[in-house]
């Protein structure tokens, strides 16, 4: 079995047995197995992660991470960070892949190592560079809900580099999200992604990436704000293009090993509503980051040692428009400037790690958060374990300090930035001789000055509150490859996340998650997939009173038939016990679906 890398643990690639932190990663396997076209759904199986969808496919569609808040989780698309320059918050309703090589999800405060909107967590998604050879691929689907799958990737590995290129179009009728007969909330997404790298010479690479998505998506709104939706017309178009390049450069100085990287992102968010006759708001917004990262790593007797020293460099550029006399037609520039150092200490059973980060922001106080971790590994048990924690910021959004459309909700410039302050303790033990392995992580994390919206004044306004939230939990990962045909994965997670006694919103106390994987050497393979989420609390915006979703389980399926070599035909459902169950309070979801498909592949 290949040894498991991470990114996220240390910024440059580590070993899975290096790492302090708590990190889970989906391998290409793992991916295909799950089998679902949103990524939002094939991250249902990482312990702590719970999935907020307002209804239907397209609609705003949020990850939390062990309690936090949406907008705490870091999202990198091939290293880019993929959030809203004016929410600071990723939406995975857009996100549909059918070229990943990984998915990464880093647990707990990692700001000190990711910035200021990494103080839940980090996910990154790693698109699949093609090795030696020509690589092509298409994909047709086609099933409920009147929905259109297509796609198709081109990749070549050259003797000095690589090329990829891929497209990709979804589109389906959806259902009636306000539930009352109506017309049905459709969905149309469209995306197109390039990577290439070149050796330049012994040890020296540059790479880019490019990525294109755009989408239009139908949704009902609350016209009488009796806090349920009314049958309407309004929709949501946006495009977001997300651009970088790098360059690095590897030396051997004397005993060291030297890693430069210097790297540009780039990324560009385009928002648009409509109403039912035109349109009321128009948000545009860049963000262009730049860092240099210098990486050294050496022995001194059995010692291994790595040093990594970051500066870099973030401006986010926003204009809003909602129409004449609207007191959100604002534009507004953020930047900050943030240095970074992270170490790493092995000796044996034993690891370190320690990273501390300061950022200077020309809006807040400046920023100083940091993390630390231990781990010792008990060769005699085949276990380990960790202990770690940390200290993370976030920044307030750009709607949340001048307003948006409507005209109902004003910013506050007078925000802080939020904080967080946590610790972990985990066990991991391998069994089966290496075929299999099980964690058990017990976290704990305070927030302060916590921004939420205050609908007690009119306009509404955010404001940062001035007790704590607590989050607390046990989170529970296992892996097993029962033969060489069968494999299991899962996970299941119990938290509470309190404030001032009282259970927050969305933040679900039980997640179980399962995934079955059969792939035998024959023509015929299958998967299933069983993912629980318990009871939560929401609120009711007509009153503001707290309400309780029920919990629900979602029952998926695969089953795939490869004709010939490259050709592939496939069933697979979705909701498969016709669940009734919403995410959202008053937003209706999708009931049963079955869709077929046809895959080729050559190289």
């Amino acid at each position: 079995m290949a040894e498991t890398i991470y990114v996220t643990a240390a910024r440059i690639p580590l070993a899975a047995g290096d790492a302090t932190a708590s990190i889970s990663a989906l391998d290409p396997a793992m991916i295909e197995a799950r089998g679902g076209v949103f990524i939002a759904d094939i991250l249902r199986t990482i312990p702590g992660l719970s999935v907020s969808r307002s209804g239907t496919a397209g609609a705003l569609t949020q990850i939390r991470a062990r309690g936090s808040e949406a907008n705490h989780v870091l999202v990198l698309i091939d290293g880019i960070e993929a959030a809203s320059p004016f929410t600071g918050e990723a939406d995975f309703a857009h996100y549909t892949f059918d070229d990943l090589a990984s998915i990464e999800v880093a647990r707990g405060e990692q700001s000190a190592l990711w910035g200021a909107d990494a103080i839940g967590g980090v996910i990154s998604l790693r698109t699949a560079v093609p090795e030696q050879g020509r690589e092509l691929s298409l994909r047709a689907e086609a099933g409920s809900f009147g929905t259109s799958r297509l796609s198709a990737r081109f990749g070549k590995g050259l003797e000095h580099g690589y090329l990829a290129a891929g497209i990709g179009a979804y589109e389906t009728d959806g259902i009636d999200v306000s539930g009352l007969g109506g017309e049905r909330d459709g969905y149309a997404n469209h995306t197109a992604n390039f990577l290439a790298g070149h050796e330049l010479g012994t040890g020296v690479r540059i790479e880019t990436a490019l990525r294109w998505v755009g989408y239009e998506t139908r949704s009902d709104a609350d016209t009488d704000y009796d806090g349920l939706l009314d049958d309407t017309d309004d929709r949501r178009s946006g495009d977001q293009i997300l651009a970088r390049a790098a360059l690095t450069i590897e030396q051997q100085l004397g005993g060291v090993a030297v890693t430069h990287e210097m790297a540009t992102q780039y990324t560009d968010d385009v928002s648009r509503s409509f109403d039912d006759v035109s349109r009321n708001a128009l948000s545009e917004g860049q963000r262009t980051q730049a860092h240099y990262q210098l990486t050294g790593q050496w022995m001194t007797g059995e010692t291994e040692h790595r040093l990594t020293g970051l500066v870099e460099y973030e401006q986010d550029r926003t204009r809003n428009d909602a129409g004449p006399g609207s007191l959100a037609n604002q534009g507004h520039d953020l930047a900050s400037t943030a240095f970074a150092f992270d170490y790493g200490l092995g000796r044996g059973p034993l690891d370190l790690t320690a990273s501390v980060r300061h950022e200077s922001n020309e809006r807040f106080d400046d920023a100083l958060t940091w993390r630390a971790g231990i781990a010792w590994a008990f060769d005699s048990l085949g276990g380990r374990l960790r202990l770690s924690g940390g200290e993370g910021v976030k920044n307030p959004g750009v709607f949340e300090l001048f307003g948006y459309y409507p005209a109902y909700f004003i910013g506050n410039p007078a925000l802080k930035p939020e904080r967080s302050r946590g610790w972990e303790l985990g066990w991991e033990q391998g069994l089966a001789d290496g075929r299999g392995h099980v964690s058990a992580v017990w976290f704990q994390s305070e927030l302060t000055d916590e921004i939420y919206t205050d609908f007690g004044v009119f306009p509404a306004t955010a404001r940062n509150a001035s007790s704590r939230s607590d989050r607390s939990g046990l989170e529970l990962e296992a892996g097993w490859d029962v033969s060489d045909a069968i494999a299991l994965f899962g996970s299941a997670t119990f938290m509470e996340s309190d404030q001032d006694g009282a259970a927050e919103i969305r933040r679900p106390e039980r997640l179980a998650s399962l995934t079955l994987d059969w792939h035998p050497e024959g023509s015929w393979s299958a998967s299933m997939t069983i993912d629980h989420t318990g009871e939560q609390l929401d609120t009711e915006f007509g009153t503001f009173q707290s309400v309780t979703l029920d919990a629900y389980t979602l029952l998926g399926s695969q089953l795939r038939w490869q004709a010939r070599e490259g050709v592939e035909l496939y069933l697979r459902g979705e909701n498969l016990l016709d669940e009734d169950y919403q995410d959202v309070f008053g937003y209706h979801t999708p009931g049963r679906g079955v869709y077929l498909g046809l895959r080729l592949r050559h190289g």
